[in-house]
């Protein structure tokens, strides 16, 4: 299922075809990948989920209705190495386990339902759209044209029916799984690269991901640096990152928010700044953490050497949205509190209203304060992810 030297991509929809080949036999599998040049979308193995399964199958057979809702919010919780956009797919993926339709039609339209309900129930919809309209793009293709297996003996391809490909993705979970474990570790293979011996890294926000690369990093012996981490208290995720780090003995300093520019303009020695990110903008910004856009600007303008600001993201965490108006998150789709307005002052917010809690808000990082992204696909520039968007989604 691997090309060689590279992990497919989560971002194109050919990975469920891909998923559907391999149900046929490991031979005719092998016989695809070298001539599949697109990759694959991760959905955790249904061992790893197995109470919530249950308990979705003991609803549907009582005759009750399928909640996407609270199956989003279970598998989220039970694993905290899953992201929101592949819970969101995962979820699409037992809904289509747990409904019986009648014509392929029927059941992209219970999706679109679906998936409009699981958007609506959190404040920030943006990294859980961008997993659904992968799947949701999978569904639509794949009435246009429906995937193609190895016919049995005859040499030729047989045009497998929309039922059969979607059985195919139910029974399949496991592969699901080993990608999606498996493109971290390819982000830390590439980003390993970017970290040289001698230098300092910044890193904030309590990303999975970056961590991972400065684990990587720390493992080549060659190679000496030390690491900055900016964290506020606020995020328990930059603690366990600097613990993760520290132990594995790599020297970590923390510093507050309020020490960014201070330390970028007296020390020297840093050269890279690393972050993660929730969504990855068609335009090539992202969505993050509250202070990521600050860290960008600063970054650029403090003087004090050469930096480079890199954003480490799975390619699933692509949207196909862009920022209407700089730097109003609200306009795509995020609702959290806008004091630009003063709308807010003195009026307490409205207890039905679902807003992102202040330690959870999120900021526009422009994408010409960006170098690069680096991804399971490799290092791209942010020109690129426009054309990732047009060849994948």
């Amino acid at each position: 299922m691997f090309r060689r030297g590279l992990l497919p991509s989560f971002a194109s929809a050919s990975f469920f075809t891909s998923i559907v080949m391999a149900a046929d036999g490991p031979s005719s599998s092998a016989s695809r990948a070298e001539s599949s040049t697109q990759q694959q979308l991760p959905v955790r193995s249904a061992s790893s989920n197995s109470t919530a399964t249950n308990e979705v199958t003991t609803q549907v057979d009582n005759g009750s209705s399928f909640d996407i809702v609270r199956t989003y919010r279970e598998l989220l919780n039970s694993d905290r190495e899953l992201t929101m956009g592949v819970a969101a797919i995962e979820s699409l993926i037992e809904l289509l386990r747990v409904t019986p339709s009648s014509t392929a039609m029927e059941l992209v339209e219970i999706v679109k339902k679906e998936k409009a309900k699981l958007l609506a129930s959190t404040p920030n919809p943006l990294p859980l759209l961008a997993g659904a309209d992968l799947f949701e793009q999978y569904l639509l293709r794949s009435l246009r044209g429906p995937t193609a297996a190895p016919g049995s003996g005859s040499g030729q391809d047989r045009v497998l029916s929309f039922d059969e490909t979607r059985q195919h993705l139910v029974d399949n979970k496991d592969l699901f799984a080993q990608r999606a474990k498996a493109a971290r570790d390819h982000i830390a293979l590439w980003g390993s690269r970017y970290v040289s011996d001698g230098c300092v890294v910044l890193a904030m926000g309590g990303s999975r991901t970056v961590t991972k690369i400065l684990l990587r990093a720390a493992a080549d012996p060659s190679k000496h640096f030390r690491v900055i981490y900016v964290v506020d208290g606020r995020n328990p995720r930059s603690d366990v990152a600097v613990a993760q780090l520290r132990e594995a003995g790599l020297e970590v300093e923390t510093i507050s928010p309020l020490k960014v520019a201070y330390v970028l303009g007296n020390q020297k020695r840093i050269n890279l700044v690393l972050v993660g990110t929730e969504v990855v903008m068609q335009n090539g910004g992202i969505i993050s953490g509250m202070g990521t856009a600050q860290l960008a600007h600063l970054a650029k303008t403090v003087k004090g050497g050469m930096r480079r600001f890199y954003v480490a993201a799975e390619t699933h965490k692509i949207c196909r949205r862009t920022p209407i108006a700089y730097p109003m998150v609200n306009r795509v789709g995020v609702r959290q509190k806008d004091i630009s307005k003063f709308d807010n002052i003195g009026v307490d917010p409205d207890p039905d209203t679902i807003v992102l809690p202040e330690d959870e808000e999120v900021d526009y990082t422009d994408p010409e304060l960006i170098d690069g992204f680096i991804t399971e696909q490799g290092v791209k520039m942010t020109s690129q992810i426009w054309e990732m968007v047009d060849d994948y989604i």
